[in-house]
């Protein structure tokens, strides 16, 4: 293995970048040498390292001098470049071939890349992996570097956003669901485990320069993983009465859900899934499901005849616009969670739920006052309810008869901005003590 402070050096002859940019700019046309121009001409200056032919090598580090292949570079370890300079610069005229690529500065491929494993790429923003051909690799994690391909597309899966092609990856996966642990950081996590997450540079190049594994199994979804991990703590004896797959960009509910008949808590939200399967219905120990930010048009009866059930949120649910007559056969509903922004008016059916004791509102912007005069009106019309709130967003005024509300045990307010004398007016109208204001 070549040492690292001299992994550019050993690997061609010194020449004059104006000697040799003629074939450089002749390798992929024009477009590919437009992209490649400002960076060689702020790194190529002071010479550039030339292979002829094709360069074979277990690893490969490039910088601080910009080295230029002109055949096909294979590299069956890890190639990495960003080395004793701020700006360093590779430049393949044939194909590339690689294990793992890390790449923090500029790299240019004339004809195809094939990476067996990762593609890293972070620098801020400032460089680009550009490939003139096609790209095949397991995976593309982009941590602020931009990847430009001209060509055909085959990639298993991409985190980030900074992909320029005419193809598509085949699956888009947080950093936490595409890598294993040790290669990136939660930002966000709760019961149901990590929700986002982000790269973390210095553990995933330390992991690839050790030669150990950094990506995970994604043949597998993470929802069917985490279902999975479900069944074996059962099978243990454990109890498990809860799962989250929020965030799973599940589109419709997977299939082995369904044979968890003893779940109790099941979170499924911010999801493409449009349509609950009617197979909801043979979770028969639901307790609690949330749905919240599902892009639902209608619930399924199934799911409105579900015997346990107490708590439901369907907060964020924006093209849910009323509920489904067979709602009022949830008979067990305590808490209900719904978006006042979404439905037409106030869902007559909640008249029909003898156990409803809890219901809370969210989205307030530039509420029309008739929408508002309708819930009110109508919470006032459901004597079993005890607690009740408006959050999130914003009111300037409130319904005139607000002491319709005064059987209730406690009402938040959870909003933006109201103005301070209609807080003093719904404070007055409600029992002492019963007004909550924030969240």
């Amino acid at each position: 293995m070549v040492e690292k402070k001299d992994a550019a050096e050993v690997w061609g002859r010194e020449v004059s970048a104006k000697e040799l940019w003629p074939r450089v700019e002749a390798a992929a046309g024009p477009g590919w040498s437009a992209r490649l121009a400002p960076g060689w001409q702020g790194t190529a200056e002071n010479g550039v390292l030339f292979h002829e032919g094709d360069l074979e090598a277990d690893s490969l580090v490039i910088g601080p001098r910009p080295l230029v292949v002109s055949g096909n570079v294979r590299i069956n370890g890890l190639l990495e470049d960003g080395h004793a300079a701020d700006h360093t610069l590779l430049v393949v005229l044939g194909d590339l071939e690689a294990e793992n690529i890390a790449t923090f500065s500029t790299l240019f491929v004339a004809g195809d890349a094939r990476i067996h494993g990762l593609l890293f790429g972070a620098s801020l923003n400032d460089d680009l992996f550009c490939v003139a051909g096609g790209l095949t690799a397991n995976t593309l994690a982009e941590g602020g570097h931009h990847l430009l391909v001209q060509g055909a597309l085959d990639v298993e899966v991409l985190v980030g956003t900074n992909l320029t092609t005419a193809g598509a990856p085949r699956q888009r996966l947080p950093p936490h669901d595409a890598l294993l642990p040790g290669t990136w950081r939660a930002v966000e996590e709760d019961e149901d485990g990590v929700l986002e997450s982000t790269l973390d540079p210095q553990g995933l190049l330390a992991k690839l320069r050790a030669g150990e594994p950094v990506l995970e199994d994604t043949r597998i979804s993470p929802a069917d993983k985490a279902i999975a991990a479900v069944k074996a703590k059962a099978a243990r004896g454990e109890q498990i009465p809860r799962l989250g797959l929020p965030l799973k960009q599940l589109k419709t509910l997977p299939e082995a859900l369904f044979s968890l008949t003893w779940l109790e808590e099941l979170t499924l939200d911010s999801n493409d899934i449009e349509a609950l399967s009617p197979r909801i219905g043979e979770l028969k120990a639901l307790r609690v499901l949330s749905l919240e930010s599902l892009p639902l048009t209608t619930l399924p009866v199934e799911l409105c005849r579900l015997p346990a059930l107490q708590s439901l949120s369907l907060r964020y649910c924006d093209k849910l616009t009323r509920l489904p007559d067979a709602f009022s056969e949830l008979e067990t509903l305590e808490e209900l969670y719904l978006d006042a922004m979404a439905l037409e008016d106030f869902p007559q059916v909640l008249l029909r739920l003898p156990r409803l004791k809890k219901l809370w509102w969210w989205r307030f912007f530039q509420t029309p006052p008739a929408r508002l005069e309708a819930l009110v009106a109508g919470m006032a019309r459901m004597p079993g309810l005890t607690h009740a709130g408006f959050f999130q967003g914003n009111l300037t005024a409130l319904p005139g008869n607000l002491s319709r509300l005064a059987g209730l045990k406690q009402f938040k307010l959870g909003l933006d901005r109201v103005p301070p004398a209609e807080v003093k007016r719904l404070e007055a109208a409600l029992p002492p003590g019963c007004l909550r204001v924030g969240y």
